[in-house]
């Protein structure tokens, strides 16, 4: 079984409105060719997902397991969002949607 450290999903839902419109698509192949680029393949899966009901301030990104959202998300944000979080474990927080996300699991 083949396992991951982080999973970025990426909304590219294309209902009129919706993150595909608002760049989602191409912020999919941005995550993908910076993963590829810096030969983190083997530790970070990128993969699109339908609509997360964040349409109105998308492209919405999410990474699990930390269970993040980001809003807004534009491919000139994903070097830093590699770098800062994938890597560093710091979320970018400029780009965090602190309206939603996953509850600690300590509560």
């Amino acid at each position: 079984m083949k396992t991951f450290a982080k999973h970025v999903l990426v909304c590219t839902s294309e209902k009129s409105g919706h993150c595909a419109e608002k760049g989602g698509l191409e912020l999919l192949q941005a995550f993908r060719h910076e993963v590829s680029r810096r030969n983190l393949g083997e530790e970070i899966y990128v993969t699109k997902t339908g609509c997360t009901s964040q349409h109105h301030c998308g492209p919405a990104v999410i990474i699990y397991p930390d269970g993040v959202w980001y809003k807004e998300v534009k491919p000139s944000d994903v070097p830093e969002i590699i770098e800062s979080h994938l890597l560093g474990g710091k979320i970018v927080a400029r780009l965090h949607n602190k309206e939603i996300g996953l509850k600690p699991t300590y509560l």
